[in-house]
């Protein structure tokens, strides 16, 4: 059976926490120091993960999930740009992250196809992403697929951990 993507419910929070924790471990490893990847906690992230569930639907993105044979194996968050010098037409790709188990079978494509799909439906005619500047494997999954760098740059933190990011542009 093929990926089924749907809208995420609050239950998924603990699958979403352990996906994300898993992609960024992986994606990020010697791009971030190990030792904050080692300390991402599933349960901390589930908490996070409840709260956004618990947002007025105005002011929380769509996030869907990617499901394999009954297990969260994936998802990404698609909004209303969230950076002030895009337009109102404007969407973004919030984030997409798929578990390492299952990377290079196709299913990420699958969530990308769905998040511009949902973007495209939402009155967008283009979208943004934000990526981590060193992350080459995403840099070139986004290029793959139409994406391509605008020159936009910032820099993020998630404690005292810096994180690069460069802003990628798509037309719908």
């Amino acid at each position: 059976m093929g990926l089924l993507v749907r809208h995420a419910e609050p239950q998924d929070s603990p699958a979403l926490a352990r996906v994300h924790i898993a992609s960024w471990r992986q994606a990020y490893k010697g791009q971030l120091p190990q030792e904050y990847l080692d300390s991402l906690s599933v349960e901390a992230w589930t908490t996070t993960w409840a709260k956004a569930f618990s947002q007025l639907p105005d002011q929380a993105p769509t996030t869907l999930v990617g499901e394999l044979d009954g297990q969260i194996i994936g998802f990404t968050c698609v909004g209303p740009s969230r950076d002030d010098d895009t337009n109102t037409g404007t969407g973004e790709v919030w984030g997409l992250y798929l578990d390492p188990a299952y990377w290079g079978a196709g299913h990420g494509e699958s969530l990308h196809t769905e998040a511009l799909k949902v973007a495209r439906a939402s009155g967008a005619v283009g979208a943004t992403l934000w990526v981590l500047t060193t992350n080459q494997r995403a840099r070139h999954f986004y290029e793959r697929h139409g994406w391509a760098a605008d020159g936009a740059e910032k820099t993020a933190w998630r404690g005292d951990v810096r994180l690069d990011e460069t802003r990628y542009r798509i037309s719908l």
